[in-house]
Parts: structure tokens; C-alpha cells; sequence
């Protein structure tokens, strides 16, 4: 069995994979969640927050394991699970993304993802947050989402993202970065990084696999069961 360590994206927090990690414990294998600072529950001043102290969280839970850990990341999750993989390389058995950004060495989220459709949101400069339009969040990121109570559920949950993690480049080598094995779970139906961007991206960084799903950029709620599935999957490969 496997210890896996589950990276949520931008505006949501470790709530995010509620559903996928009870069930893949039923699998046998240790699931351990996390709010990156300035999420979820974690009250870091959005001002503090960078992509250095997203990694710092991540690289210290992972250091805690006492196996290599299967560490995925989803959407934003992508550029944090990316650099960590850096630093503690020789922690990690494979990367996991899930619709995540998948950057090349010098770019940051903001960057990569510039010209591209995605989520419609304001920038809070006194607070150094982007802040989702309420109008659009369901279509964006729900959209295959079919009980509508999950979805009210999920967006009251969801906070400012502070935009420091957005700008900052990563700094990757083949050595360590590229050394890992890579799988990437894209989903077809997403609105916040859609399929061409998706594979745009794996064009640009290959992975050792991809895994589709016609799911929108929530698979832990709208296909949990599929979406632990391949993850434990993932395992057995």
C-alpha cells in the first residue's frame, strides 16, 4: 500500500478531497490532506503567502512519511506539487496531476496561464487576493457537478486566493524534477483549465501517462469514485 499526500488548488483548502480520502483508506493506503497556508482553515496573511511557503508546507508533511509518497496536485496544486518535487525528490515515488498546471522550469501560474480562458475573477490589491465572481464560479468549476447542494456546500467554503503563488517562476532540472515518473488525469468538461490547455501543456512538459476523464475541474465531486479509481490505480502501475 501507498501513502499519498493530496494538494489542493487555488480558493479551496484540504475540504476539497473529503469524498476521495475516506475512500481510497478503504484501499489500504494512508491519504494525508492539507490546507497550503492562506487556505482553507490556515489564517497566514494573504500578503505573506508565496509559492516558497506553499512548498515549505508540502515538503514538510512529506517529510513526516516514512515511504516515498505518491503526491498529487490538483490545478494550482500543479506548480506547488512541481517544485517541491525539486527539493525532496528522493521522497517521492510518482507526481499525480489532476487538471493541474504543469509548468516548465521558469514560468509561474500567471504566465502559463495568460491568454487562456479560465476562471473570471478580481484582484483585491489591499488584501493581494484574487477574488472569484460569484456569478460564475458554479459554470466554472461545478458544471458537471449534478447535486446542487454539493455545490453551495463547496462554494461557501472557498476563500480569496492570495496571489503570490500565482507569480512566483519555478525553478526545476531534469535531474531532480524530471527524474520523477508523471501521470496526468485530464478532464475533458473544464471550464477553469480546459482540455487544450491541458494537453497544450503535457505537449510541453510530457508525461509517463495520461488518464481522461469526461469530468469537469471538481472530479472529487462530480466522479469521486472514478477519480479514486485510477488513483489507486496509480499504485499498482
Amino acid at each position: 500500500m501507498s501513502t499519498y499526500v493530496l494538494v489542493h488548488g487555488a480558493w479551496q483548502g484540504e475540504w476539497a478531497w473529503e469524498l476521495v480520502k475516506p475512500k481510497l483508506e478503504s484501499f489500504g493506503h494512508k491519504v494525508v490532506t492539507l490546507d497550503l497556508p492562506g487556505s482553507g482553515k490556515d489564517m497566514t496573511p494573504s500578503k505573506d503567502v508565496t509559492l516558497d511557503s506553499y512548498v515549505d508546507k508540502v515538503v514538510d508533511v512529506i517529510n513526516q512519511q516514512n515511504e516515498k509518497v505518491i503526491l498529487v496536485g490538483h490545478s494550482m496544486g500543479g506548480i506547488v506539487i512541481t517544485q517541491t518535487a525539486e527539493y525532496v525528490p528522493d521522497k517521492i515515488d510518482k507526481l499525480v496531476y489532476v487538471c493541474a498546471a504543469l509548468p516548465k522550469n521558469g514560468e509561474s501560474l500567471g504566465g502559463k496561464s495568460e491568454g487562456e480562458k479560465g476562471p473570471k475573477f478580481t484582484v483585491n490589491e489591499k488584501n493581494m487576493t484574487a477574488e472569484l465572481l460569484p456569478e460564475f464560479i458554479q459554470e466554472t468549476f461545478f458544471n458537471a457537478v449534478e447535486d446542487d447542494q454539493v455545490v453551495q456546500a463547496a462554494i461557501k467554503k472557498m476563500r480569496p486566493q492570495p496571489l503570490g503563488p500565482f507569480q512566483q517562476e519555478v525553478k526545476i532540472t531534469d535531474d531532480k524534477f524530471g527524474s520523477l515518473e508523471r501521470i496526468y488525469i485530464e478532464t475533458t468538461l473544464d471550464n477553469a483549465i480546459t482540455i487544450d490547455f491541458q494537453r497544450k501543456m503535457n505537449s510541453e512538459t510530457p508525461c509517463n501517462k495520461i488518464i481522461t476523464m469526461v469530468a469537469d475541474h471538481e472530479p472529487f465531486w462530480s466522479k469521486p469514485e472514478e477519480l479514486v479509481t485510477h488513483l489507486n490505480q496509480i499504485n499498482l502501475s
